[in-house]
């Protein structure tokens, strides 16, 4: 079912309870009151036939002329009874309707009585007169009222259903302008390729709607991916030039080698460079398996101190050198630098860092520092190397990206790129400040 059709169903449903309701009390409300008018009509028949039969000597004879000018206007089905305190029917004679002394005890006990049998409405009225007290009844059966109601019922179904289809109409035409932008947003997204993902869809100048919020968020989401396509291309463009070129070294020095006989010394120096390639090699592939199997699992979370992360990281690669140093200035309350992570791979990512430290350091001293603020944890590893021009910063973090000042020195390029990819899986990021010949500070931080 489409989403429009839904809406309108679920639109006319709503509608369909809430009219119900209105019906329903508008019904109740109006049948109460015919009621109550009816009950009135039968005490004014039952005093007025109290009047006719027991007021007689206590009326002018214009007031009784008036009576008995009233009294042949007679309800519906019309019954009445009089009886005297002894419950015996007098004036009037009881043929198939008679009351009990029960209900006429009652009478006299409330002074005004009404019930309902069936369709018949029953008034019963205590008259006290100067010859006696009696008791009248009448009854008798709204039929002008229950025409009325049955009109009403006719009406009021036949204003429901038509509502029903009104509403269903209406909700079908305003679910479809609600929709638009979104069949707008679906027409643009299918024109959207691997190819044109530079495209985006319209922000209108309404900031705060949802259909906005939605385009945006689709937007960061078509930027993300251009972004990752244009990292794989690049990856790929990298990936392949790096490993053509020690391969093609070691073909190279096997063919140059195997043309013609050599000395024993020279096939050694042979073999010892094609091992060399081949260590560049596997180390390539190696460092490329972690940089495209850097995901988290799960599983694989555990509460991670980060100070004691810090030291393992130090005593695996700096310790024995002595060239780095360490501070820590960190709170009394653990929790405060501690997260959530895969300890294998954050090991992984500030040893990169700071193995990348030690070897642009020219032998100098590298600080690693601790501490948290306002922002968070921060590591921060800063050497007195080479530097990073301030035009290559930005893309340092890039697979297989190299500074021109760093082709002297060995290196593959995807260190910092896993490191980067691995403190973002974590909620983090990594800055860079970094002077030419002077040195580079890495800060690592961990937001609260």
């Amino acid at each position: 079912m489409k989403v429009k059709n839904r809406i309108s169903l679920q639109f006319t449903f709503m509608f369909a309870i809430l009219l119900s309701i209105v019906l329903l009390g508008i019904y109740v409300l109006v049948e109460r009151n015919r009621k109550d008018n009816f009950y009135t009509k039968l005490d004014d028949r039952a005093l007025i036939v109290g009047e006719l039969y027991l007021a007689q000597d206590n009326m002018s004879p214009e007031d009784y002329k008036k009576v008995k000018d009233i009294y042949p206007q007679t309800l519906s089905h019309e019954v009445t009874r009089i009886y005297n305190d002894k419950f015996q029917p007098v004036f009037i004679k009881e043929d198939t309707v008679s009351w009990s002394k029960s209900i006429i005890q009652e009478v006299i006990e409330k002074g005004k009585l009404h019930f309902t049998i069936g369709k018949e409405q029953v008034a019963g009225l205590y008259y006290m007169d100067n010859s006696g007290n009696f008791v009248v009844i009448a009854s008798a059966v709204d039929d002008s009222g229950y025409q009325n109601m049955r009109r009403l019922t006719y009406i009021m179904l036949f204003s429901f259903l038509a509502s029903l289809v009104i509403t269903f109409l209406l909700g079908r035409l305003f679910a479809t302008i609600a929709l638009q932008p979104i069949l707008k947003i679906t027409t643009n997204l299918k024109i959207i390729r691997s190819t044109s993902l530079n495209k985006r869809l319209t922000i209108t100048r309404y900031k705060n709607d949802e259909i906005n919020q939605l385009s945006n968020t689709i937007n960061n989401l078509l930027e993300h991916l251009e972004q990752s396509f244009n990292d794989q291309q690049s990856f790929i463009s990298h990936a392949s030039h790096e490993l053509r070129t020690p391969l093609t070294k070691i073909f190279g020095k096997a063919e140059v080698t195997l043309k013609n006989d050599r000395e024993k010394e020279e096939y050694k120096d042979a073999l010892k460079a094609i091992v060399t390639e081949a260590e560049k090699l596997n180390f390539l592939i190696s460092s490329l398996l972690e940089l495209s199997q850097a995901g988290m699992d799960s599983t694989e979370l555990q509460r991670v101190q980060l100070d004691e992360l810090l030291w393992e990281v130090v005593d695996e690669w700096g310790n024995n050198a002595g060239l780095v140093k360490v501070s820590y200035n960190l709170p009394e309350d653990a929790e405060k630098y501690t997260i959530q992570g895969n300890r294998r791979l954050l090991f992984i990512a500030i040893s990169n860092i700071l193995k990348n430290a030690i070897k642009f350091s020219g032998n100098q001293e590298v600080l690693c520092t601790i501490f948290c603020n306002e922002k968070g944890v921060n590591i921060t590893i800063e050497d007195k190397g080479i530097g990073i021009g301030i035009e290559e910063i930005q893309n340092i973090f890039q697979p297989f990206y190299r500074a021109p000042n760093a082709f002297n020195l060995p290196g593959s390029g995807i260190g910092l790129s896993l490191a980067e990819k691995i403190i973002r899986l974590h909620n983090g990021k990594i800055e860079v400040t970094s002077v030419l010949n002077e040195g580079t500070v890495f800060t690592v931080l961990f937001g609260q």
